[in-house]
């Protein structure tokens, strides 16, 4: 059986439950016509429950065809995409809706288009100055322990992606998805995008170190460039 064939077929099935109010397309399921599902690692799904029930997710093969189907109720839906869930608010902003029994679903949807539009919350000058010194700090770890090879690569890793998600804070923006960020990049921001591709491209820890440079000044540049020291005052506890 081909993988349209499945999703009609698992489609129809969810539908058979009173409970199921909505049945949505996400990830990359959302853009995929008929003839275009068998190019698909899965088929995503997010089944919308009218009642209270506990979130639920179904990853597996049915007839050979891959499935990822999560089942969550309508009151915790919009609990997440109230409390701006990035993971929630980014896999509804492009979800398609392919069954529904009433018009609560667009209305969230809406709800997800005006927050997304919105942007996340703007930080203050003091978080600003938080994340220029944080960067700066992280990166001059880095330089001390060139030396090390493996220690060097990991912080230079984990610090390519507080990098990037301090971008999107910076302006606030929500960050996309893992998967999607490289497309997005490309949008919004071709040399960063490009650079970053660059920093995962490249072999040596040197080199590596180099180009993370280059990122870091390019991301916080606009906003007063890297900042190596902390006069005494408020700090975060818990970073």
């Amino acid at each position: 059986m081909n993988y349209y064939d499945k999703f009609l077929e698992i489609v129809e099935t969810l539908k058979e439950d009173d409970h199921i109010s909505a049945i949505l397309l996400v990830g990359k399921t959302s853009k995929a016509e008929e003839e275009s599902f068998d190019h698909l690692n899965d088929i995503d799904l997010l089944a919308v429950y009218d009642n209270n029930r506990s979130f639920e997710r179904q990853v597996e093969q049915i007839d050979n065809v891959p499935f990822d189907i999560s089942y969550i109720s309508i009151f915790d839906l919009i609990t997440q995409v109230e409390d701006r869930s990035e993971i929630w608010v980014n896999m509804i902003i492009g979800a398609r809706v392919y069954f529904a029994v009433n018009e609560l679903i667009f209305g969230i949807i809406d709800r997800v288009k005006d927050i997304y539009l919105n942007g996340t919350v703007q930080i203050k000058e003091e978080e600003i100055k938080f994340i220029r010194f944080n960067l700066s700090n992280k990166l001059q770890d880095v330089k001390n322990r060139m030396s090390d090879v493996i220690v060097s690569s990991y912080l230079m890793h984990r610090l390519f992606d507080l990098t990037i998600a301090d971008y999107y804070a910076l302006r606030s923006m929500w960050q996309p998805s893992a998967k999607n960020l490289f497309d997005h990049l490309q949008i919004i921001d071709e040399k960063l995008c490009r650079m970053s591709k660059e920093f995962i491209y490249e072999c040596t820890a040197k080199g590596k170190q180099i180009v993370l440079e280059r990122i870091i000044d390019h991301v916080l540049d606009p906003y007063g460039g890297r900042l190596n020291t902390w006069a005494k005052g408020q700090y975060h506890i818990s970073k």
